[in-house]
């Protein structure tokens, strides 16, 4: 058996058909004592930053390109907090993504940087007290029936690692 010299997307790391797994790395992006998010509002959903990992990349690197690309922001990792298993259908095959998940502490930010080719273009990037994405989360995966969009569970591990002065702990 000979093994494939390359994916159809070129990036063994992006979910497709073919290979049904994706790994990505996220951000939970603080900024003061706010959670930076993705807001689309044609659906009311909010989402932390993700992206996909690419070939030769650290995951460093990765949060670095992401939070450019998608937030348009410059930040500092703090921590790693853990992991989602998520899946999507995709050509009448579902994909199992992964995605690590850091805290990230935002140093700067300019609307400017953002790459506006990027899928995530239609966002408005907000951010909001973590007090408010948890539940907000848990409800907008319920009402569009998409798992993927509920992201909360890293966002109370994420709690662990916030001073306590600014919080807002979900319990």
């Amino acid at each position: 058996m000979q093994l494939p010299t390359e994916t159809p997307t070129d990036n063994y790391f992006r979910g497709d058909p073919e290979h049904p797994s994706h790994l990505s790395v996220g951000a939970v992006l603080l900024s003061g004592d706010k959670i930076c998010c993705h807001h689309f509002q044609f659906a009311d959903f909010y989402i932390l930053m993700r992206e996909t990992v690419e070939p030769n990349e650290t995951f460093e690197q990765a949060l670095t390109r992401g939070l450019l690309d998608e937030f348009g922001a410059r930040a500092k990792v703090r921590a790693y907090v853990g992991s989602l298993k998520t899946y999507y259908e995709l050509d009448d095959k579902t994909v199992e993504k992964t995605t690590l998940y850091f805290l990230c502490e935002l140093e700067s930010r300019s609307e400017a940087w953002r790459k506006y080719d990027d899928h995530e273009k239609d966002s408005t990037i907000e951010c909001h007290p973590i007090s408010f994405l948890i539940p907000k989360m848990k409800e907008q995966a319920q009402r569009l029936n998409r798992t993927h969009l509920d992201e909360s569970y890293i966002l109370e591990r994420a709690q662990a690692f916030l001073p306590k002065d600014h919080s807002h702990q979900v319990v």
